[in-house]
């Protein structure tokens, strides 16, 4: 690929900076989207798009193209991740959430471990078939992979409650779906968002502590497992074997800690002990280990620690679940939030240049991953006072129209009929 458009200097650097800039841009403005149109048609064409975009890559001559549709790209793939959980965050309460999250997260690391896989088969097996280069074949065989996925979504993708359009419910089980999670505080679009947005705790908090998270576990990514591996004298297998077992660890982490937090009815007791984890992996190998078992118990420990991919968007989705625009801007901001920091984090901490010694990187996840721990106390302790003084929590003392005022089913206008439910607070 390199050779054929030309690639020069830093423009493989550029190409995933534009990708990952446009990408953490869109996000608030994807889920926004979420709460004005209906989820499936915003995630079809996204993907449709997408998958068009991928195509015409193969086509391309010079790298400037490249980089140019890699970008557009991004806006398009920005919708994926935060819509998902925008949208399980709209059906689920907080004893169900969790585990839901979860396995949407597990299957994402399952991905990884495969994707990687699957690639490097392609191209060992498609070079030079009917006279294109083997990257040629990896963008269209991607391609041509997304149009069953946007089939899929159109069939599958429920919408939100309000809609009353999944197909796969009858009407009573529509009508429970929206009752159950109780009406919302604030539900509309208005010039009460920006003060509602960015006057509350929730959209900065949340965002700052999964930020320090991403932060934190850098060292299981940016091949600083692989290159510890190399200089130990491990086999070039192994640096791509071993490593993947942090993603099997990640996978029970995932799950184990949601399922807790899912019957706690709580998300700080399991944050803690992610904090306590992220002190304890950090600085074993901040001490660098006399022997491999001291690395491979740190690296396999961390691995864990990716959970709060499902539980602090969960625990998002609790503190916001009252107020529409809140949860829909502030699960965009998380990730946009995020990336703003580890596009040039790893320069500083994990440049390859420090290999395999990685210790100014381990100290500075030490130090993130020790501050999520107040942070985790102060978001309990507000969440606790805000639900004592019932302004968080949805409540059932109005019509279930919430969403409905102004949600779309093809048009602006309202969908189905609200249903009448007592007048009590319910906590999801």
């Amino acid at each position: 690929m390199k050779e054929d458009l030309g690639f020069q200097g830093k423009q493989y650097n550029y190409m995933s900076t534009a990708y990952l800039v446009v990408y953490a841009v869109c996000q608030m403005p994807g889920t926004s989207l979420l709460t004005i149109y209906r989820p499936k048609y915003v995630f079809v064409a996204a993907n449709v798009t997408w998958s068009v975009l991928t195509l015409i890559t193969y086509k391309m001559t010079h790298a400037w193209q490249v980089i140019l549709l890699n970008a557009i790209e991004g806006g398009f793939s920005a919708i994926a991740y935060v819509g998902a959980h925008f949208i399980l965050g709209s059906w689920y309460k907080r004893s169900e959430l969790g585990i839901r999250a979860a396995v949407f997260c597990v299957f994402g690391h399952i991905g990884t471990m495969a994707g990687g896989w699957i690639q490097a088969g392609l191209l060992a097996t498609l070079a030079g078939k009917g006279g294109l280069p083997a990257w040629k074949w990896i963008f269209i065989i991607v391609s041509v992979m997304t149009v069953p996925v946007a089939l899929f979504g159109w069939v599958f993708i429920p919408d939100l409650p309000v809609h009353r359009a999944a197909w796969f419910l009858n009407d009573e089980q529509k009508e429970h779906a929206v009752a159950r999670l109780g009406a919302l505080r604030k539900q509309s679009w208005d010039v009460t968002v920006f003060r509602r947005v960015l006057l509350s705790w929730q959209f900065w908090l949340l965002p700052f502590i999964f930020m320090l998270y991403s932060l934190c576990v850098q060292m299981l990514s940016n091949n600083v497992m692989a290159y510890w591996m190399a200089s130990r004298g491990y086999t070039v297998i192994q640096q791509n074997n071993y490593p993947t077992g942090i993603y099997a660890t990640a996978i029970v982490g995932t799950i184990v800690y949601a399922v807790i937090s899912d019957k706690l009815q709580s998300r700080w007791e399991v944050s803690i002990a992610i904090g306590l984890t992220f002190v304890i992996g950090s600085s074993i190998l901040v001490s660098s280990p006399s022997t491999n078992a001291g690395y491979f118990v740190a690296f396999y420990l961390l691995g864990t620690t990716y959970a709060p991919q499902a539980v602090w968007y969960s625990w998002m989705a609790d503190v916001t679940g009252h107020d529409f625009q809140l949860r829909a801007i502030t699960t965009g901001f998380m990730n946009s939030f995020d990336f703003a920091f580890v596009t040039w984090w790893p320069l500083i901490f994990y440049p390859a240049t420090a290999a395999p010694n990685f210790h100014k990187g381990y100290v500075a996840s030490l130090v993130t991953g020790a501050l999520t721990l107040p942070l985790v106390g102060l978001i309990a302790y507000l969440e606790k006072r805000d639900r004592s003084r019932g302004v968080i929590g949805r409540i059932e003392d109005e019509s279930i129209s919430g969403e409905e005022e102004y949600l779309r089913d093809d048009s602006r206008k309202p969908v189905g009929s609200p249903a009448k439910v007592r007048a009590t607070e319910i906590n999801v």
